[in-house]
């Protein structure tokens, strides 16, 4: 039943797409973050869905839905810039080119779909479904994953959710960070989505989703649940102006989740202090200060997988450890230093670029909203995807999540909220010049 399932939903994508091209797009989006191939039995297991409903996305905006495009391509030509200079340290210098390809070829689809993404989603209606879709598919991994915490506790490395292994949202550490980026967005679809009717039921769904979002990221007992967590509160504090009512909320959670979870997780989270008796905190530093010698020599980067090649030496080995305290092919842990080892000095400048023009288009967004009304819903937008790509920023300092969609639909997603209200903007100042001309020239187009 479930594989039926999921491919009734994969046909009604492909169907409704025909109707409305940017459908397909958003097929895209479920296939790519629920990765139901992945879960189903048969049927889907057995095809390319990523592939078809690609072909479908991209055939579907070429063929019926050009119009409107985006009038600022900074966002997208950047993207492409970064996806070239990949495919170029892949080809010519990557130092583990047998690993490198097969990155490759997952990654550059993350980043060529998200370069087209600002084209297709452009009105309230879709930028909206994009956000509901996204929110949904990344449901399927934590909803059963925080329900499970909560029936029978977390753990580490424990595989709760409809996906196993260990990569992708499967990764504890990236689960975590991916959970604790879908609370604001979660609060601001319960306050002005459109989509979905408005009801009392619908509110409690968006709350129950919030409770599983925070769940799953405690449970997870990760670290990086810690770091999301506390980020998305200050940054949702600071941007609201009800502090008084969110200070105390963020203090009864905080309280929770102190009081509410085991010894085993006190003791997990405890070792942020003692980062340098715990071997995967000591780890990370010792990668990160390889990285910066690797790229003294190599300022153009290693290419994908560059870490294969990396030793590390640990203070005061066990007697018991046959290696002496030597590791190699320890991964980077880090979003910063993964670009950096792998794309360089220059790739790791295009991708801070990228956040930059991500973060002030919001920052500009939030502006607009406060002198057009018809923009208080995208300025709350905003606000909630600057607290989501701020608590994925500062979880990836200690994940290697710097190709994973979760991050990069964030960026892609800014991208669409500000050229949406850059049209509205514009179209608002046409009309006030044009209610401002005498009647008779009313017919006169404005400039």
């Amino acid at each position: 039943m479930r594989s039926v399932y999921l491919a009734l939903i994969y046909l009604s994508f492909l169907l409704l797409g025909t109707v409305a091209p940017f459908v397909f797009s958003l097929g895209y989006v479920w296939v790519d973050a629920a990765t139901p191939q992945h879960i189903a039995y048969f049927l889907l297991n057995q095809i390319p869905c990523a592939l078809i409903m690609g072909i479908c996305a991209i055939g579907g905006y070429l063929l019926l839905d050009r119009r409107a495009p985006p009038k600022n391509f900074a966002f997208s030509i950047l993207t492409i810039i970064f996806a070239l200079w990949c495919t170029l340290s892949t080809a010519f210098w990557a130092v583990s080119p047998e690993t490198a390809w097969g990155k490759w070829d997952w990654a550059i689809k993350t980043l060529l779909f998200c370069a087209f993404i600002p084209f297709v989603f452009r009105s309230r209606v879709q930028i909206e479904a994009f956000f509901q879709v996204l929110m949904f598919s990344l449901g399927v991994q934590i909803i059963p994953f925080g329900a499970k915490v909560v029936l029978s506790g977390g753990g580490y490395g424990r595989d709760l959710g409809a996906i196993g292994g260990n990569s992708g949202l499967s990764e504890g550490s990236t689960l975590a960070a991916a959970a604790t980026m879908t609370i604001p967005i979660l609060m601001f679809l319960r306050t002005h989505g459109q989509l979905l009717p408005k009801s009392r039921l619908t509110g409690w769904f968006f709350y129950a989703m919030i409770f599983a979002s925070i769940a799953t990221a405690v449970g997870t007992y990760e670290r990086t649940a810690l770091v999301g967590l506390v980020v998305v509160g200050i940054s949702i504090w600071l941007q609201t102006n009800r502090k008084i009512l969110y200070g105390v909320l963020g203090c009864a959670v905080a309280a929770c989740i102190v009081y509410g979870t085991s010894s085993g997780w006190n003791q997990r989270i405890s070792t942020i202090n003692e980062y340098s008796k715990d071997s995967s905190a000591l780890g990370r530093l010792l990668v990160w200060k390889w990285t910066l010698d690797f790229v003294k020599e190599n300022p153009q980067g290693g290419g994908f997988d560059a870490y294969r090649i990396d030793r590390i030496v640990f203070p005061d080995p066990s007697p018991d450890d046959p290696n002496d305290g030597v590791v190699t092919g320890r991964a980077f842990h880090s979003i910063y230093f993964e670009i950096l080892g792998e794309q360089g000095w220059f790739g790791l400048g295009v991708f801070a670029a990228i956040v930059l023009i991500s973060l002030r288009a919001l920052r500009r967004v939030v502006r607009r909203a406060k002198q057009i009304a018809d923009l208080t819903w995208c300025g709350e937008l905003a606000r909630a995807l600057t607290s989501s790509l701020l608590a994925l920023l500062a979880c990836g300092a200690f994940v290697g999540i710097g190709y994973q969609p979760v991050l990069w639909y964030l960026f892609a997603a800014s991208a669409c909220v500000y050229a949406h209200a850059r049209q509205v903007e514009q179209a608002t100042l046409t009309v006030s010049r044009r209610v401002s001309l005498p009647p008779r020239l009313a017919h006169i187009p404005v400039p």
